[in-house]
């Protein structure tokens, strides 16, 4: 495995991991939870709200922004070796695409709503056109549609607040919607579905914007070298310090929602302000760490159960799903949907961190790649891949 290889498998690693622990929330209480904590069922501790303010300052946004940035990397690296002649429809790249199509589709109608990977492979098909672009090209077009993208996810919100109207949103009857995700397993299932077919076309289409301009970014800085490793120490120590800047106006403004009770709309648009826009320094302060810190022959070893965990990438992710929703939704183990707030989740999270960790290092220490990784190759190509070292 080369440096530039083990640069991207720790970060994406790092990204996977860290993606769950803000997940946890949207798996074990109704999904308006996730944004709007006030509203759980259950009462907010001070644990609680301690927790969620780790999570939005250090986590919210930081590792989801890593893992697009690094999915347009991908997206170059299986469609750079096209035949320019050859369609689209006709590439590896398109297939891989499609599959992911049909793979999002599944586990966000049939395990949870949350899927992101309908939204990566439909973004990834407008992409694709810009894999022969300049870094020059794609950084301004990136910057530009992220910013956009923030603009309009918040600006309704924002005008809202500024003209003073304030309306209570309807969220339902979230005790009705527990009871359905603790029930039998098709009842669950069919409630989980319902959710995922009300949201996910706004998802897709209002976050297209910022997860096609971060696809850029990422495409970008591979491009230049920084996402290979390969950028002078002392731009990664400016990132690095940017990164930081930004956490404490981040870690600021989150205070200022703890304070001001999660208030509505402002939620969703002047107290998301700055997690919004300041998570792509931020995510690239922590690349610059792994970069740093995986140029050390400590650092490498240390990292290494990580780069293992990046590699399997998909197969942790789906396997995140599988795990959380076993544990929370009903008719497949425990049912405890509706039972945990953040700082209960904490354990949980924790555990299988490190149950991924180790299965991610003994498994890459046999085989090629995970098992999804693997199956979704072999659709890809159209042929057996092999599998074993």
């Amino acid at each position: 495995m080369t440096a530039r290889i083990r640069t991207l498998d720790h970060v994406r690693g790092l990204s996977i991991l860290g993606i769950l622990l803000v997940n946890a929330i949207a798996f074990a209480q109704p999904f308006a939870v996730y944004s709007q904590p006030n509203i759980s069922p259950l009462p907010l501790t001070k644990a609680d709200l301690t927790i969620w303010w780790v999570i939005e300052t250090f986590f919210k946004e930081k590792f989801i922004t890593c893992f697009t940035l690094l999915f347009g990397v991908s997206v170059y690296l299986v469609g750079r070796d096209r035949n320019p002649a050859d369609p689209l429809y006709r590439t590896p790249l398109f297939r891989r695409l499609a599959w992911l199509v049909v793979f999002g589709l599944i586990h966000g109608a049939l395990i949870w709503h949350g899927d992101i990977l309908l939204s990566y492979a439909l973004t990834g098909f407008i992409f694709w056109r810009w894999q022969d672009a300049s870094a020059r090209k794609l950084l301004v077009w990136g910057l530009g549609l992220f910013i956009a993208g923030a603009v309009v996810m918040l600006g309704p919100n924002i005008a809202t607040t500024l003209q003073g109207e304030h309306v209570t949103p309807d969220y339902g009857d979230l005790a009705e919607l527990v009871a359905r995700m603790r029930g039998p397993f098709l009842i669950s299932m069919a409630q989980n579905a319902t959710v995922w077919s009300e949201t996910i076309v706004s998802e897709v289409l209002g976050y297209m914007p910022t997860t096609l301009g971060l696809m850029m970014v990422g495409l970008s800085l591979f491009k230049t070298g920084l996402l290979r490793g390969e950028a002078p120490m002392r731009t990664y120590l400016w990132l690095m310090a940017a990164g930081a800047v930004s956490l404490m106006l981040i870690g600021w403004q989150a205070r200022v929602t703890l304070a001001a009770g999660f208030p509505y709309p402002e939620i969703f648009g002047l107290y998301a302000l700055a997690n919004d826009l300041l998570c792509l320094p931020v995510a690239l302060g922590y690349v610059s760490v792994l970069v740093l810190l995986g140029r050390t022959s400590v650092g490498a070893v240390l990292l290494y159960p990580l780069a293992c965990a990046g590699r399997m990438a998909f197969t942790n992710y789906l396997t995140q799903s599988l795990i959380m929703t076993g544990v929370f939704y009903g008719g497949r183990g425990p049912d405890w949907f509706g039972e945990m707030n953040h700082a209960a989740l904490v354990p949980v999270v924790a555990t299988i961190w490190i149950g991924q960790l180790v299965v991610s290092t003994i498994w890459m220490s046999v085989f090629r790649y995970g098992p999804f990784e693997w199956g979704w190759r072999c659709l890809t190509y159209q042929r057996w891949m092999p599998i074993l070292k």
